[in-house]
């Protein structure tokens, strides 16, 4: 069936269980379609109960046992999610993540912040050990005294944090706690405290569910791969409002603020002082715009509840 998605790139093979995992994603306005393929295959034929989790799991569970036969058995979804993680991430290889600045033979001349805002005066050479990175980039071997330290806009370049590095898998207890933020339809934000024990602490209703409402009206693509794939093709400058555009590129100000002049100020903010709000724009532009919108509120709630529950 054409509404049926299969991600290779999420298949993988579990020692544990002894077997492979393969992941196939319906948009639930789709699901008799989903039905008919499980139908057409016959994969029901030998299922009498089988675990469901999430609204669907309600919202479906009579139609399923009486068009398919097979009753869920339905699951807490955040425990799922939670138990689901925590076993991914433990017994997965290459599943946990972070992203680290490039191995630019540049680097030495791109702004470098401190934790603590201060920059050296100092022609101190850079720290390379994996321990010496601070939240912003390596950190500057510190002088003795801190008499020759002034204070340092955090200005930095946002383009160099696109190295991804493989971590540890944060199955040990000195992890704990942490955030795990799962982006659906809506946002859900939860603290887990240790293997399923965990709360959920916040939330967006700006999730998944707003990318793809809004893409499905301002642009004509009709599935979330292809809306994926349109917004890498489209500049969002051409509709975010950024900090240099307020500001200026080389303005003082942004300096006394600490920001760069490619941030955005406002999401879509461009638009409002143009005649023709749609001229100059392709639907990758929007559907980039977009994405940011998303993104960076997501980003900024997460962010948040980490200071808030460390």
């Amino acid at each position: 069936h054409e509404d049926s998605i299969s991600d290779i790139q999420l298949s993988f093979y579990c020692r544990e269980l002894g077997g492979e995992f393969h992941f196939i994603s319906f948009e639930t306005r789709k699901m008799k379609n989903a039905m008919d393929l499980i139908r057409f295959n016959n994969l029901h034929m030998n299922i009498r109960n089988m675990g469901a989790t999430g609204g669907g799991a309600h919202k479906f569970a009579d139609i399923w046992e009486q068009e398919l036969g097979i009753g869920m058995i339905k699951q807490d979804e955040l425990d799922s999610l939670v138990a689901g993680m925590q076993f991914v991430l433990s017994t997965v290889v290459g599943e946990c993540f972070t992203f680290r600045p490039k191995e630019d033979p540049k680097a030495d001349e791109l702004p470098l912040i401190e934790d603590d805002g201060l920059e050296s005066n100092t022609d101190a050479p850079q720290s390379r050990g994996g321990s010496s990175e601070s939240k912003f980039g390596p950190k500057m071997n510190r002088p003795e005294s801190s008499s020759n330290l002034t204070p340092k806009p955090k200005i930095y370049k946002l383009d160099r944090w696109t190295r991804k590095v493989q971590r540890d898998t944060i199955s040990y207890s000195s992890a704990y706690p942490y955030m795990l933020v799962t982006i659906g339809t809506g946002v859900s934000v939860l603290r887990v405290d240790g293997p399923r024990k965990h709360e959920r602490v916040s939330g967006s209703t700006i999730g998944g569910g707003t990318f793809w409402g809004l893409m499905r009206l301002l642009t004509d693509v009709e599935n979330f791969e292809d809306a994926m794939k349109l917004a890498e093709k489209g500049d969002p400058t051409k509709v975010d409002m950024m900090v240099g555009d307020i500001y200026g590129e080389d303005s003082d100000a942004l300096e006394k603020l600490g920001l760069a002049a490619d941030i955005v100020a406002s999401s879509f903010g461009k638009l409002v002082s143009k005649e023709d709000p749609a001229r100059g724009l392709t639907q990758g532009d929007l559907a980039r715009a977009l994405l940011s919108l998303v993104t960076n509120n997501i980003g900024q709630v997460a962010y948040l509840n980490a200071k808030l529950h460390k």
